[in-house]
Protein backbone atom coordinates (compact mmCIF):
# COMPACT_ATOMS: atom_id res chain seq x y z
CA UNK A 1 0.00 0.00 0.00
CA UNK A 2 2.71 2.47 0.92
CA UNK A 3 4.64 1.66 -2.41
CA UNK A 4 1.29 2.30 -4.64
CA UNK A 5 0.72 5.81 -2.87
CA UNK A 6 4.61 6.54 -3.15
CA UNK A 7 3.68 5.74 -6.91
CA UNK A 8 1.09 8.65 -7.25
CA UNK A 9 3.02 11.28 -5.83
CA UNK A 10 6.89 11.68 -6.31
CA UNK A 11 6.39 14.12 -3.25
CA UNK A 12 6.98 10.43 -1.55
CA UNK A 13 9.82 7.79 -1.26
CA UNK A 14 10.11 4.52 0.26
CA UNK A 15 12.89 2.27 0.65
CA UNK A 16 13.45 -0.85 2.86
CA UNK A 17 15.86 -0.74 5.76
CA UNK A 18 17.60 -3.04 8.23
CA UNK A 19 15.10 -4.34 10.91
CA UNK A 20 17.84 -2.89 13.54
CA UNK A 21 17.74 0.39 11.77
CA UNK A 22 14.19 0.61 11.77
CA UNK A 23 14.28 0.36 15.24
CA UNK A 24 16.77 2.63 15.98
CA UNK A 25 15.45 5.21 14.27
CA UNK A 26 12.01 4.67 15.55
CA UNK A 27 13.11 4.62 19.46
CA UNK A 28 14.90 8.09 18.94
CA UNK A 29 12.12 9.55 17.52
CA UNK A 30 9.77 8.84 20.43
CA UNK A 31 12.36 9.25 23.19
CA UNK A 32 11.90 12.83 21.19
CA UNK A 33 8.60 13.25 22.37
CA UNK A 34 9.56 13.06 25.82
CA UNK A 35 11.67 15.98 25.73
CA UNK A 36 10.20 18.73 28.34
CA UNK A 37 11.55 21.74 26.60
CA UNK A 38 10.77 21.16 22.91
CA UNK A 39 8.61 18.33 22.35
CA UNK A 40 7.62 17.53 18.38
CA UNK A 41 4.08 17.95 17.72
CA UNK A 42 2.19 14.40 17.81
CA UNK A 43 -1.49 13.50 16.53
CA UNK A 44 -4.20 13.16 18.99
CA UNK A 45 -4.38 9.40 18.87
CA UNK A 46 -0.35 9.09 19.70
CA UNK A 47 -1.04 7.93 23.25
CA UNK A 48 -3.49 5.84 22.48
CA UNK A 49 -1.32 3.92 20.57
CA UNK A 50 1.94 4.42 22.52
CA UNK A 51 1.52 1.51 24.22
CA UNK A 52 1.21 -0.73 21.15
CA UNK A 53 4.01 0.70 19.33
CA UNK A 54 6.17 -0.13 22.12
CA UNK A 55 5.67 -3.55 22.39
CA UNK A 56 6.11 -3.87 18.27
CA UNK A 57 9.46 -2.05 18.43
CA UNK A 58 10.61 -4.00 21.35
CA UNK A 59 9.97 -7.18 18.79
CA UNK A 60 12.41 -5.70 16.13
CA UNK A 61 16.31 -6.93 16.37
CA UNK A 62 18.52 -4.39 18.65
CA UNK A 63 21.78 -3.78 17.20
CA UNK A 64 22.52 -0.04 16.54
CA UNK A 65 22.81 2.32 20.10
CA UNK A 66 21.70 5.45 17.14
CA UNK A 67 20.00 5.40 14.52
CA UNK A 68 21.96 6.29 10.86
CA UNK A 69 21.10 8.09 7.84
CA UNK A 70 19.06 6.56 5.28
CA UNK A 71 22.34 7.26 3.11
CA UNK A 72 25.64 7.87 4.55
CA UNK A 73 27.41 9.96 2.33
CA UNK A 74 31.07 10.42 1.94
CA UNK A 75 32.33 13.60 4.72
CA UNK A 76 32.69 16.78 2.02
CA UNK A 77 36.19 18.01 2.51
CA UNK A 78 36.83 22.15 2.68
CA UNK A 79 37.99 21.70 -1.20
CA UNK A 80 34.81 19.72 -2.03
CA UNK A 81 32.95 21.93 -0.25
CA UNK A 82 34.36 25.25 -2.06
CA UNK A 83 34.63 23.28 -5.46
CA UNK A 84 30.83 22.75 -5.04
CA UNK A 85 30.44 25.93 -4.16
CA UNK A 86 32.50 27.54 -7.42
CA UNK A 87 29.90 25.20 -9.65
CA UNK A 88 26.97 27.06 -7.99
CA UNK A 89 28.03 30.26 -8.13
CA UNK A 90 29.15 29.05 -12.23
CA UNK A 91 25.85 28.08 -13.08
CA UNK A 92 22.68 29.49 -14.12
CA UNK A 93 20.96 29.14 -11.17
CA UNK A 94 23.12 32.02 -10.19
CA UNK A 95 23.62 33.96 -12.42
CA UNK A 96 21.38 36.58 -11.57
CA UNK A 97 22.59 37.29 -7.94
CA UNK A 98 23.69 40.67 -8.26
CA UNK A 99 26.85 40.70 -4.93
CA UNK A 100 29.27 38.32 -5.54
CA UNK A 101 30.93 38.27 -3.25
CA UNK A 102 28.14 38.21 -0.47
CA UNK A 103 26.66 35.27 -2.77
CA UNK A 104 29.74 33.36 -2.14
CA UNK A 105 29.74 33.41 1.47
CA UNK A 106 26.01 32.87 1.70
CA UNK A 107 26.85 29.46 -0.37
CA UNK A 108 29.64 28.37 1.84
CA UNK A 109 26.76 28.47 4.66
CA UNK A 110 24.11 26.77 3.13
CA UNK A 111 26.73 23.68 2.01
CA UNK A 112 28.56 23.49 5.92
CA UNK A 113 24.75 23.44 6.90
CA UNK A 114 24.53 20.28 4.22
CA UNK A 115 26.92 19.00 5.21
CA UNK A 116 27.45 18.87 9.32
CA UNK A 117 23.58 18.84 9.47
CA UNK A 118 22.10 16.75 6.87
CA UNK A 119 24.48 13.87 6.64
CA UNK A 120 26.48 15.66 4.05
CA UNK A 121 23.74 15.96 1.69
CA UNK A 122 24.46 19.76 0.62
CA UNK A 123 22.77 19.06 -2.80
CA UNK A 124 19.48 17.73 -0.69
CA UNK A 125 16.53 20.46 -0.72
CA UNK A 126 13.19 20.27 0.87
CA UNK A 127 10.76 22.87 2.10
CA UNK A 128 11.57 21.39 5.60
CA UNK A 129 14.91 21.39 5.21
CA UNK A 130 15.30 25.47 3.55
CA UNK A 131 12.44 26.42 6.07
CA UNK A 132 14.76 25.33 9.42
CA UNK A 133 17.58 26.51 7.58
CA UNK A 134 16.84 30.41 7.25
CA UNK A 135 14.52 30.97 9.76
CA UNK A 136 16.34 28.67 12.83
CA UNK A 137 19.51 27.65 12.13
CA UNK A 138 21.04 30.93 10.75
CA UNK A 139 19.50 33.05 13.64
CA UNK A 140 20.72 31.15 15.91
CA UNK A 141 24.13 29.80 14.52
CA UNK A 142 25.95 32.44 12.09
CA UNK A 143 26.56 36.41 12.42
CA UNK A 144 25.93 37.31 8.49
CA UNK A 145 27.01 40.91 7.50
CA UNK A 146 24.38 43.28 6.28
CA UNK A 147 25.29 42.40 2.31
CA UNK A 148 25.02 38.73 3.64
CA UNK A 149 21.47 39.51 5.42
CA UNK A 150 20.02 40.67 2.16
CA UNK A 151 21.45 37.96 -0.54
CA UNK A 152 20.19 34.99 1.58
CA UNK A 153 16.87 34.12 0.50
CA UNK A 154 17.16 34.94 -2.84
CA UNK A 155 20.44 32.65 -2.79
CA UNK A 156 18.76 30.02 -1.13
CA UNK A 157 16.25 29.88 -4.17
CA UNK A 158 19.13 29.66 -6.54
CA UNK A 159 20.91 26.74 -4.56
CA UNK A 160 17.22 24.97 -4.75
CA UNK A 161 17.13 25.82 -8.17
CA UNK A 162 20.97 24.05 -9.00
CA UNK A 163 20.49 21.42 -6.61
CA UNK A 164 17.25 20.19 -7.75
CA UNK A 165 19.00 19.62 -11.09
CA UNK A 166 21.88 17.98 -9.89
CA UNK A 167 19.50 15.61 -7.96
CA UNK A 168 16.60 14.95 -10.30
CA UNK A 169 14.30 16.35 -8.09
CA UNK A 170 10.68 16.53 -9.33
CA UNK A 171 9.15 19.86 -10.46
CA UNK A 172 6.05 19.22 -7.94
CA UNK A 173 9.14 18.54 -5.06
CA UNK A 174 10.81 21.89 -6.66
CA UNK A 175 7.78 23.87 -6.32
CA UNK A 176 7.32 23.04 -3.22
CA UNK A 177 10.61 23.97 -1.96
CA UNK A 178 10.60 27.57 -3.73
CA UNK A 179 7.23 27.80 -2.38
CA UNK A 180 8.66 27.66 1.32
CA UNK A 181 11.49 29.68 0.53
CA UNK A 182 9.66 32.73 -1.10
CA UNK A 183 6.75 31.94 2.74
CA UNK A 184 10.27 32.01 4.87
CA UNK A 185 11.74 35.12 3.53
CA UNK A 186 9.11 37.35 4.49
CA UNK A 187 9.87 36.21 8.09
CA UNK A 188 13.56 36.18 8.22
CA UNK A 189 13.88 39.77 8.58
CA UNK A 190 12.04 39.01 11.75
CA UNK A 191 13.63 35.92 12.64
CA UNK A 192 17.42 37.11 12.13
CA UNK A 193 18.47 39.99 14.12
CA UNK A 194 21.41 41.72 13.18
CA UNK A 195 23.93 41.47 16.37
CA UNK A 196 24.70 45.03 16.07
CA UNK A 197 20.96 45.50 16.83
CA UNK A 198 22.12 44.27 20.79
CA UNK A 199 24.17 46.94 21.21
CA UNK A 200 27.19 46.15 20.04
CA UNK A 201 29.55 47.47 17.68
CA UNK A 202 30.82 45.25 14.33
CA UNK A 203 34.31 45.21 15.11
CA UNK A 204 33.88 44.04 18.49
CA UNK A 205 31.82 40.64 16.95
CA UNK A 206 34.24 40.18 14.56
CA UNK A 207 36.97 40.23 18.03
CA UNK A 208 34.38 38.30 19.80
CA UNK A 209 33.16 35.69 17.05
CA UNK A 210 36.35 35.74 14.48
CA UNK A 211 34.83 32.06 13.62
CA UNK A 212 31.07 33.45 12.73
CA UNK A 213 29.45 31.09 15.57
CA UNK A 214 26.84 33.65 16.65
CA UNK A 215 25.70 30.94 19.26
CA UNK A 216 28.83 31.27 20.69
CA UNK A 217 28.43 35.92 21.63
CA UNK A 218 26.92 35.45 25.29
CA UNK A 219 29.30 33.36 26.86
CA UNK A 220 32.07 34.79 25.33
CA UNK A 221 30.92 38.29 26.47
CA UNK A 222 30.18 36.25 29.93
CA UNK A 223 34.04 35.39 29.84
CA UNK A 224 35.78 38.38 28.53
CA UNK A 225 33.12 41.24 29.66
CA UNK A 226 35.90 44.39 29.62
CA UNK A 227 36.78 44.31 25.58
CA UNK A 228 36.43 48.43 25.08
CA UNK A 229 37.75 51.24 26.39
CA UNK A 230 41.49 52.15 28.19
CA UNK A 231 42.55 50.56 31.31
CA UNK A 232 46.03 52.18 32.82
CA UNK A 233 47.36 53.04 29.60
CA UNK A 234 46.21 49.54 27.69
CA UNK A 235 44.07 49.87 25.21
CA UNK A 236 41.23 47.39 25.60
CA UNK A 237 40.09 47.52 21.67
CA UNK A 238 43.47 46.40 20.44
CA UNK A 239 43.48 43.00 22.58
CA UNK A 240 41.93 40.07 20.93
CA UNK A 241 40.40 37.50 23.21
CA UNK A 242 41.22 34.76 20.75
CA UNK A 243 44.78 35.47 21.38
CA UNK A 244 46.20 33.37 24.55
CA UNK A 245 48.36 36.30 25.54
CA UNK A 246 45.87 39.33 25.41
CA UNK A 247 43.45 36.64 26.74
CA UNK A 248 45.61 36.48 29.88
CA UNK A 249 45.95 40.42 29.93
CA UNK A 250 41.78 41.04 30.26
CA UNK A 251 41.51 38.42 32.56
CA UNK A 252 44.52 40.32 34.89
CA UNK A 253 42.45 43.87 34.00
CA UNK A 254 39.21 42.22 34.96
CA UNK A 255 40.22 41.23 38.40
CA UNK A 256 41.74 44.65 38.80
CA UNK A 257 45.35 43.24 38.12
CA UNK A 258 45.81 41.91 41.27
CA UNK A 259 45.25 38.54 41.62
CA UNK A 260 47.18 34.99 42.62
CA UNK A 261 48.88 33.49 39.38
CA UNK A 262 48.01 29.62 40.14
CA UNK A 263 44.06 31.44 40.60
CA UNK A 264 44.57 33.28 37.32
CA UNK A 265 45.43 29.82 35.39
CA UNK A 266 42.08 28.45 36.39
CA UNK A 267 40.44 31.78 35.63
CA UNK A 268 42.27 31.18 32.17
CA UNK A 269 40.90 27.67 32.11
CA UNK A 270 37.25 28.26 32.36
CA UNK A 271 37.22 31.76 29.98
CA UNK A 272 39.07 29.03 27.62
CA UNK A 273 36.20 26.75 27.91
CA UNK A 274 34.15 28.70 27.81
CA UNK A 275 35.04 30.45 24.55
CA UNK A 276 35.28 27.40 23.21
CA UNK A 277 31.79 25.76 24.22
CA UNK A 278 33.73 22.72 25.97
CA UNK A 279 31.38 21.32 27.35
CA UNK A 280 28.57 22.63 26.50
CA UNK A 281 27.25 21.93 30.30
CA UNK A 282 29.71 24.48 31.25
CA UNK A 283 27.72 27.43 30.39
CA UNK A 284 24.40 25.92 30.96
CA UNK A 285 25.34 25.51 34.50
CA UNK A 286 26.73 29.16 34.52
CA UNK A 287 23.13 30.70 33.12
CA UNK A 288 21.23 28.69 35.53
CA UNK A 289 22.93 30.11 38.25
CA UNK A 290 23.03 33.59 36.75
CA UNK A 291 19.11 33.10 36.39
CA UNK A 292 19.01 33.17 40.43
CA UNK A 293 20.54 36.44 40.77
CA UNK A 294 23.98 35.29 41.82
CA UNK A 295 26.88 37.20 40.67
CA UNK A 296 29.49 36.59 37.67
CA UNK A 297 32.49 36.06 40.11
CA UNK A 298 30.77 33.81 42.41
CA UNK A 299 30.08 31.98 39.08
CA UNK A 300 33.11 31.67 37.50
CA UNK A 301 34.61 30.65 41.10
CA UNK A 302 31.95 27.96 41.36
CA UNK A 303 33.06 26.84 37.83
CA UNK A 304 36.37 26.79 38.70
CA UNK A 305 35.91 25.05 42.46
CA UNK A 306 34.27 22.03 40.32
CA UNK A 307 36.83 22.05 37.39
CA UNK A 308 39.48 22.27 39.93
CA UNK A 309 37.80 18.95 41.78
CA UNK A 310 36.65 16.61 39.24
CA UNK A 311 40.47 16.83 36.50
CA UNK A 312 40.82 16.09 33.56
CA UNK A 313 38.03 13.49 33.04
CA UNK A 314 35.01 14.81 30.72
CA UNK A 315 32.10 12.75 31.53
CA UNK A 316 32.82 13.68 34.80
CA UNK A 317 32.91 17.21 34.18
CA UNK A 318 30.00 17.27 32.42
CA UNK A 319 27.72 15.27 34.78
CA UNK A 320 28.96 17.38 38.25
CA UNK A 321 27.83 20.59 35.95
CA UNK A 322 24.82 19.05 35.29
CA UNK A 323 23.86 18.45 38.73
CA UNK A 324 24.70 21.79 40.11
CA UNK A 325 21.04 23.69 41.39
CA UNK A 326 22.47 26.67 43.39
CA UNK A 327 25.82 28.20 44.48
CA UNK A 328 26.76 26.28 47.88
CA UNK A 329 27.07 28.54 51.08
CA UNK A 330 30.71 27.90 51.49
CA UNK A 331 31.12 29.58 48.25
Amino acid sequence: QARAEAAGNPMLLFEEIQPEQARALLESAMKATREPKTPPPVSESYSAYHAFARARLKALPPGRKRPAPLHIEAPYSRERRAMLAAEFLASDAAEHLSDPSAASRCADHIIDYGCERDFNRPLRVSPTKCETFLLDWLPRKVMLSVAEQEAMPHVLSAWVRFAARRTGLPDQGLKATLDAVWEATGKFPEAYRDPTSFGLDRPLLERLLPDGDLSALARRVFAFPYLQGVHNGIDLDRLNPADEADRRTLLEIDHGGVIDQEHLAWHEEIATRLWDGDPPQLWEAAQRLLDLGHDRHDVLHVLIEIAERIGGDPDELAAALDDIADIPDEI
